[in-house]
């Protein structure tokens, strides 16, 4: 109840005090106060009021755990002003132009927003429930699920980008990569006998690789029929018309699957060598690889130089010149990483030697196989999913077929007449995007090993809100929204919510990666790096 009355205070207060300051205007009838400073004065008188109202006990006033901390008034104060700032701003900003009763009742949600997330985070910081290695669990979590939700948000930025409509089957061409990945896991689980081990234990690297090309695959072939039966027809339709195209194939595909794989959730076998936590012996091996792949990548320049010109007069193998560079480059990095780790963790035993209480505590010997507070599975998300989506953005920026695609987006009859194949360039694009939702799948079968006919429905929907965040057609800015929804589902119900004495906080992560979509169409339609779009594509 007090937190209700509280928000209706900062309503009341700031409504009340913008319609006061806006009726000091000029000659010209324009407002003497700029709006900035009219909401800080908004902000400080709310700050002083709150105070008042707190130390006098009202029903109006509302420390959120900060007058534990510091006292009633200073408690009060403090609150009233990281609430009241912000809400001031927004209010003079919005009460100091035209302002209508649509307006109002926008002006009334943004407030109530604020007043939750602010005053959340308040009463959860000011009396800690959480350590700040609960934290950073929190935000790793979020991390490696961003990373997920990025990845399938460039699917559809990708074909927003070429066609300008919103393929909601994507979260379903996302399913179908991962669900059948599943029975060839299950597969390669399988042992022969007690005494031999599976293919799966023998080889997980290798197991991994399967399973991922696997789903890659599969959810290509997927999303290139639903381009040529569902969409191709349709490509000079009227835009609802696609769309609707696109919710039908989204129920088709999921109850396809469901007939063929059954209505049951199937759960993925253990990697073994992915459970726990990471060790510094762990990163050190990342760090060797990495070290070896960035140098190896810039000395085999001139080999793939060459090998591009040896292949310049055969045009169907323009793909081989970057195949075998590659295939030399894991070479290299099969033999020279071993050594390079091991050189590695000899430095560092030597360098750091472990203490007996940390020998003790952890029960290890060396310095190298010391934990580090991130999940060996969410390690291999994050890090995978940066290398698919720097991957796609050097695709799209720096090769012919990413040339060809830009091409296409801006102009698709322009293109043509330059001498691109539109239709194969959106096939591509389609493609593209789908391997992408199928190494998806295969990293969210490792983080939470459940896999069902209906297990795209949400993921999708959570990835076109990261896509409109981060601005539809933009691939930074897919990555980044994906990035940004994935911490903000994962913090927000222990930082905004369980502050407030919320039952269940974990329960509304949804609405939160929702509500998120309702903010950014209200305050920023175009997203974070989206931009000014033109009538034609509009």
């Amino acid at each position: 109840m007090q937190l209700f009355t509280n928000l209706i205070f900062y309503i009341a207060l700031s409504l009340g005090a913008g319609h006061f300051l806006r009726t000091f205007k000029d000659e010209e009838g324009a407002p003497r106060l700029q709006w900035y400073v009219a909401g800080v004065a908004i902000g400080v008188l709310s700050g002083i009021v709150n105070a008042v109202l707190v130390s006098g006990g009202t029903l109006f006033g509302a420390g959120f755990n900060l007058d534990v901390v510091l006292g009633s008034f200073m408690g009060g104060l403090g609150t009233g002003l990281f609430i009241g700032i912000p809400v001031g701003l927004m209010t003079a900003y919005d009460m100091f132009k035209r302002f209508t009763i649509v307006d109002g009742w926008i002006l009334f949600f943004k407030i109530t927003i604020v007043f939750i997330v602010i005053g959340g985070t308040i009463s959860s910081l000011a009396v800690p429930k959480y350590s700040g290695e609960q934290w950073l669990d929190f935000f790793i979590f979020g991390l490696a699920q961003g990373s997920i939700y990025a990845l399938i948000a460039l699917g559809y930025t990708l074909v927003y980008g070429i066609l300008f409509m919103i393929n909601f089957a994507h979260g379903e061409v996302y399913m179908s990569g991962a669900f059948t990945a599943f029975f060839v896991a299950r597969a390669l689980a399988e042992s022969p006998s007690k005494e031999i081990p599976s293919f799966w234990e023998s080889y997980p690297f290798v197991s991994l690789l399967i399973i991922m090309l696997v789903s890659m695959a599969t959810s290509t072939v997927v999303a290139v029929a639903l381009e040529r039966i569902a969409y191709r027809p349709l490509r000079r339709a009227p835009r609802l018309i696609p769309l609707i195209t696109a919710i039908g194939a989204s129920f088709f595909l999921q109850y396809t699957f469901r007939g063929f794989y059954g209505s049951g959730v199937e759960a993925y076998p253990t990697f073994t060598v992915f459970k726990g936590d990471m060790t510094a012996s762990n990163l050190l091996l990342f760090v060797a690889i990495v070290v070896v792949g960035g140098l190896g990548s810039v000395g085999l320049i001139p080999v793939y130089r060459y090998l591009k010109k040896v292949f310049l007069s055969y045009p169907k193998l323009s793909w081989s010149p970057f195949v075998l560079t590659g295939a030399v480059l894991f070479l290299i990095a099969y033999l020279i990483v071993p050594f390079l780790h091991n050189a590695f963790v000899s430095i560092v035993n030597a360098a750091i030697p472990i203490t007996p209480e940390v020998a003790a505590e952890q029960e290890i010997a060396a310095t190298a196989e010391a934990t580090i507070p991130i999940l060996r599975s969410q390690f291999v998300v994050i890090v995978s999913s940066v290398l698919l989506m720097v991957g796609l953005y050097n695709l799209v920026q720096h090769t012919k077929m990413g040339k060809a695609m830009r091409a296409v987006a801006e102009d698709k009859d322009v293109a043509a007449l330059m001498g691109i194949d539109v239709d194969r360039v959106i096939t591509f694009t389609f493609a593209l995007g789908a391997a992408l939702a199928g190494a998806a799948g295969i990293m969210f079968a490792l983080m939470f090993r459940q896999v069902n006919f209906f297990m795209g429905f949400y993921p999708g929907l959570k990835a076109f809100t990261a896509a409109v965040l981060g601005g539809i057609g933009n691939l930074p800015g897919a990555m980044i929204g994906g990035l940004f929804l994935g911490i903000f589902e994962s913090l927000g119900p222990s930082l905004f919510l369980e502050g407030l004495g919320i039952d269940s906080p974990y329960q509304l992560k949804d609405a939160i990666a929702f509500t998120m979509l309702v903010l950014v169409l209200i305050f920023r339609p175009t997203g974070i790096m989206g931009v000014e779009l033109s009538k034609k594509k509009a």
